[in-house]
């Protein structure tokens, strides 16, 4: 049993939402306030065991108490018992091929039997569970909800944030549901109490023996006589042993206080060893409190085919979680302005890019409301020391601004990436070069077509151009002083001599520096700068093509100097940084 679709309306942050989730695996991502935790939430109390849960105004959307919150789940790959007359085949609707429910069932071939399970939540604060379906509004069948034994097997089991409560014997715990239920929990309970009890009065003589003592002397005081027999012992009814009194312990010392990743390990494979659902998993923030090495080997185990629960929903802010899962588990969470939430799946493949690239190398831009893609390091840097740069003089930063720089990998793959990420419904620019044009001649026209700002130099030109060409020469010749402190001075005479003649070659780098106003000895530098052309037509050994290289040049040539550039470069930069003012 599985869920095959949710639907959500008016809860908390979400006006209206619907989702068919895949079997396996479910990891919901993307940045934050986009309601993922909520989804969770949302789910858990639909298929809650418990009918006599408590909600408030701030459980409506917008705190809007008119209008109801509506949670309805439906369930899929149903056993027998749940198909049949006698218990719910009345109540049963279709869920086709296509992911969409009907409210007859189909025939085998076009789909499967499946079961809604609504929870309303109007003013009144009270939550009432039921059965869904056309027949039940239109009054055709009478209202219905799951008996307490089938709401058990379908509720989920939910590793939270704080995993302490399954490692005792409490409510709903999975130590609980490994006691053969609630009537195993008591009886042990109440044998462990008896038990309590007696070793209690067998170690209590001498613990409390002075102060028995004293009670028998107080008590002759005003003529009472205690009986010589008088003890210490445990009051049944003023200290009992009850849920949660239990605990597994290492020693003297709870399993509680391990470490929060420790214990989050073993409640996850208790709830697996206790079958603790048969229907479905909930994790929110899976990697909270794990090191990278233990979070792979739980989504491992997670993914593992033998689990009883073939569904597990989670959430993540981490780029481990993402670049371990495979691109067909992960799910992009976007909150729309008009409260609407959307979920698309992240194996969705734009152009010729593959769709499991991204998560690998650039997972964090899968975290970010907003991404720049760059076309390479260099770029990146650029940004990133503009970024310093602009937030010494007062200006927001990219990180304020939620934006992300991501390295798009070149002139062809970095257009691809830009439709990638904006089909899954992220923010997106991208900054490239115009040294050449991207292998795929129609792509940034269809970028263009959907409105992806594209960020590019003059014609011609690469960012090593731009730096020595279109910036000012007293920039230049800061540039050139950085360049000796990485570069060695033989590689950057070589560089200026090279196509001179003999007579024309410069003897040492304090002649190149007072040449710099030359275009011909700028063309060289930049030319070298973009790295040596090999016999492959690909360049290597670039001085610059570096995220922190290209850092500290921005943050000390580009950003001091970029008023008096030229207009071509500065217009550029000013595009970009309007963008970056632009976004909420």
């Amino acid at each position: 049993m599985r869920i095959g679709l949710i639907e959500i309306e008016n809860f908390r942050g979400i006006k209206l939402f619907q989702w068919a989730p895949e079997p396996g695996v479910n990891c919901l991502i993307g940045p934050g306030d986009s309601c993922k935790t909520t989804i969770l939430d949302a789910v858990e109390l639909a298929l809650s065991p418990r009918h006599t849960l408590n909600f408030d105004d701030l459980d409506f959307y917008q705190s809007d108490h008119a209008n109801p919150a509506v949670i309805t789940v439906t369930l899929i790959d149903l056993p027998k018992e749940f198909t049949s007359d006698q218990h719910y085949g009345h109540y049963l609707r279709g869920f086709l091929n296509d992911k969409k429910l009907v409210d007859e069932l189909p025939l085998p071939e076009h789909g499967m039997p499946a079961l809604s399970i609504r929870l309303t939540i109007d003013e009144s604060l009270e939550g009432k569970w039921g059965l869904h379906n056309d027949r039940v509004t239109s009054g055709d069948l009478k209202e219905r909800a799951l008996s307490y034994s089938h709401r058990t097997e379908v509720a989920p089991a939910r590793l939270g944030v704080y995993a302490d409560h399954h490692l005792s014997w409490g409510r709903n715990s999975t130590l609980t549901r490994m006691s053969e239920g609630t009537a195993g929990t008591k009886d042990i309970l109440a044998r462990a109490g008896r038990l309590a009890r007696t070793h209690f009065k067998e170690e209590a003589a001498n613990l409390f023996k002075n102060s028995l003592t004293n009670v028998s002397k107080a008590a002759a005081k005003v003529g009472m006589a205690l009986p010589e027999t008088l003890t210490a012992g445990l009051d049944v009814d003023g200290l009992s042993v009850t849920n949660g009194s239990i605990a597994i312990h290492n020693g003297e010392i709870p399993l509680r206080v391990m470490g929060l990743g420790s214990s989050r390990l073993l409640v996850a494979a208790l709830q697996d060893f206790s079958r603790a659902s048969s229907c479905l998993t909930i994790i929110d923030e899976v990697e909270h409190g794990l090191e990278p090495y233990r979070i792979v080997r739980l989504l491992k185990h997670l993914k593992s085919k033998d689990r009883a629960s073939p569904q597990v929903f989670l959430t993540s802010h981490s780029p481990v979680v993402i670049r371990e899962l495979k691109v067909d588990d992960l799910h992009v969470v976007r909150r729309l302005a008009d409260g609407k939430v959307e979920i698309r799946a992240a194996n969705k493949k734009y152009s010729r890019l593959d769709p499991q690239a991204p998560p690998r190398s650039m997972p964090e831009a899968y975290l970010a409301p907003t991404i720049l893609i760059c076309e390479g390091k260099t770029e990146v840097g650029l940004l990133r020391g503009l970024d310093d740069f602009w937030s010494s003089a007062g200006k927001d930063t990219l990180a304020l601004k939620g934006i992300a720089l991501v390295d798009g990998g070149g002139i062809d793959q970095a257009p691809a990436l830009a439709g990638h990420f904006f089909s899954l419904g992220y923010d997106v620019a991208l900054l490239i070069d115009s040294d050449r044009e991207p292998d795929d001649k129609e792509i940034l026209g269809k970028l263009a077509n959907v409105k992806i700002p594209i960020f590019r130099w003059r014609q011609s030109y690469a960012t090593e151009d731009v730096l020595f060409h279109e910036l000012p020469l007293k920039a230049v010749e800061a540039l050139f002083d950085y360049t000796l402190t990485i570069i060695s001075p033989a590689a950057i005479q070589a560089a200026a001599n090279k196509d001179r003649s003999k007579a024309e070659q410069f003897p040492d780098t304090d002649s190149i520096r007072k040449a710099l106003g030359d275009k011909v000895l700028r063309d060289a530098l930049a030319d070298r700068a973009k790295g040596k052309i090999d016999k492959d037509g690909e360049r290597h050994r670039a001085w610059f093509k570096d995220i922190e290289k290209a850092d500290t040049i921005a943050q000390t040539v580009v950003g001091p100097y970029l008023a008096e550039s030229k207009p071509e470069f500065e217009t550029v930069i000013t595009a970009i940084r309007a963008w970056i003012d632009a976004r909420p």
